[in-house]
Parts: C-alpha cells; structure tokens; sequence
C-alpha cells in the first residue's frame, strides 16, 4: 500500500472527525442563541438590562455564524481535495467581526484601548486581504 494514499485517508478520516465535532460545538451554539434570545425576550421588561441582553444574543447568532462558515470550509476541502484560502479568509473575518463586535459593546466592563486597536487592525487586515482574493481569483472559480 503506498504511503501516501494511506496519509490521505488518514486525513480524510481526521476531516471528519473535526466536521462531527464542529457540528456538534454548532449544535451548542445554537441552542446558546435560542437561548439568550429568549433571555432578551424575558429582559423587554427590565431596560437596564436590555443592552446586555441585546449583546449577548448577537454575540452568540454571530458565534452559530462562525461554525457556520466553517463546517462549508471543511465540506469544500472534502469535496475538492485542496484549501481554498478564501474560505478561510471568510471564516476569520466573521470570527473577528464578532470578536470586535463583542469587545466595542457599551456592556464591555473589561475595555482596554490595546486590545481594541489590535482586534481592529486584524480586522482591517484581514478586510484587506479578502478585497485582495476577490480582485484576483476570478468569481466562476469561487462558485460550488
């Protein structure tokens, strides 16, 4: 049996394993959204509680988002056999949207201005390398 073919199984195999553990983290995340949007429906009646509610429930729609895009990163390699980098660039921009989008929140106790411009110059580069991919990859190769 040659090396390599069994290497590749190998990996196809380890694929599916991250896939099912992925669905699975998926699974929890979304049960965390519905979760929290019924925390925000409970908090219509208490304002000062309102923003945070509000908060958390975006935070955890973007975290299903994220598993999301990933589980359509893990099912193109599979079906092609090769990364496609833009895919991967999709997954970190919503991961660092998210990340952004929960650390600038009004309810963020813990703001440090270090840390804030760090996640917004990642964001920002990783804005710009995606802009960069769609200029130069031609669109029909990036459909399914």
């Amino acid at each position: 049996m040659n090396i390599v073919d069994s290497l590749r199984r190998g990996e196809f195999l380890v694929y599916l394993v991250v896939l099912f553990i992925t669905s699975l983290l998926l699974m929890f995340s979304m049960y965390l959204a519905f979760y929290r949007i019924y925390d925000l429906i409970l908090a219509l009646q208490q304002p000062e509680i309102l923003a945070t509610a509000i908060y958390n429930a975006l935070s955890d729609v973007f975290l299903v988002i994220v598993f999301v895009e990933l589980i359509d990163t893990f099912i193109t390699y599979i079906e092609q056999k090769r990364i496609v980098v833009y895919k991967i660039i999709d997954v970190a921009l919503v991961a660092l949207a998210r990340e952004l989008f929960i650390y600038l929140a009004p309810v963020n106790k813990e703001f440090s201005f270090e840390k804030a411009l760090a996640i917004i110059i990642a964001t920002l580069v990783i804005g710009v390398i995606e802009y960069l991919q769609r200029r130069i990859i031609p669109t029909e190769r990036r459909r399914r």
